[in-house]
């Protein structure tokens, strides 16, 4: 039997043990706030869901009045952004997706390059790690700065 639900069982027999009489009645207000609330949820949600079935149906309805234009009215299809490998690799490199703002690309380098930063290591292994690696992290950078400047 899981942790959870060996405390749940716990609670629930000192709340049946007890005849305190306000701890009652928290645990029922705590019980009809959680449906109040999962009853607003679902409100919302029949909401949106009738307003995202109302738009499909004007789209559809803008559709059929076009034809006579000659070209029919149809929303944008998302089509992914195609990254050159080295991008790619280069995002992978700084330990972000493909496709991250330049802002977190740069905050993402300055804080690799304060972690591996070879003034920060004594040992010379170390330092010649250290120095590969901040090459590498400004490689990265710049491939994908060069890559997001340029598109």
């Amino acid at each position: 039997m899981s942790i959870p639900r060996r405390l749940g069982r716990l609670a629930r027999g000192l709340t049946l043990n007890l005849n305190d009489e306000r701890l009652k009645e928290t645990v029922r207000g705590g019980r009809e706030r959680s449906e109040t609330l999962k009853g607003a949820f679902e409100a919302a949600w029949r909401g949106a869901t009738e307003e995202w079935c109302a738009a499909r149906v004007s789209a559809k309805e803008r559709a059929c009045g076009t034809r006579a234009y000659g070209w029919r009215y149809s929303s944008p299809r998302y089509t992914p952004k195609k990254f050159p490998l080295d991008v790619i690799t280069a995002y992978h490199r700084l330990g972000l997706g493909a496709g991250s703002p330049l802002e977190e690309v740069r905050k993402r380098r300055r804080e690799l390059v304060k972690r591996h930063h070879p003034d920060r290591f004594v040992d010379p292994k170390h330092r010649e790690r250290a120095e590969k690696l901040t090459a590498e992290i400004n490689a990265a950078h710049d491939t994908v700065e060069r890559y997001l400047v340029r598109s």
